[in-house]
């Protein structure tokens, strides 16, 4: 049995994760309100808990559950098993991490009336294209 084990995270927005977990190939992730059990690889109900969860059958066959944990303050801590973090590793949260700031800025954008144009990569960064409608 792997233990899981936390990571407190920079997320904070509910919306902007789930879509960042959709981005990087999750298509099915759970939302709950109250903090649901995790389970493991053999489908045996671990103790650890989680508001946000990618069940084991869409990681991968020998997968536990992925999830991410509601804090007080309102960010995310990540939980992932110690046979999962190879996968989900530093790498894989760093592209996580970028998603997530991608989709914030989208939401923020078009909050304020932005028009998204697209984007590139630029020298190994990401460049976001926007359309102000006020100057048009």
């Amino acid at each position: 049995m792997s233990a899981y084990h936390s990571l407190k995270t920079e997320f904070k927005d509910k919306d902007c994760l789930i879509a960042a977990l959709n981005d990087m190939g999750y298509t099915e992730v759970e939302d709950h309100e109250i903090a649901q059990n995790l389970y493991g690889y053999h489908g045996d109900m671990r103790s650890d808990k989680a508001n946000i969860i990618v069940r084991r059958r869409y990681i991968g066959s020998a997968a536990n559950d992925l999830g991410f944990i509601r804090n007080q303050d309102g960010s995310y801590s990540s939980i992932v098993s110690e046979y999962d973090s190879g996968k989900h590793n530093t790498t894989w949260f760093a592209g996580l991490k970028a998603k997530y700031s991608e989709r914030g800025a989208l939401k923020v954008a078009a909050k304020n009336g932005f028009k998204y144009l697209g984007k590139s990569v630029v020298n190994g960064k990401i460049q976001m294209k926007w359309l102000d409608p006020r100057t048009v």
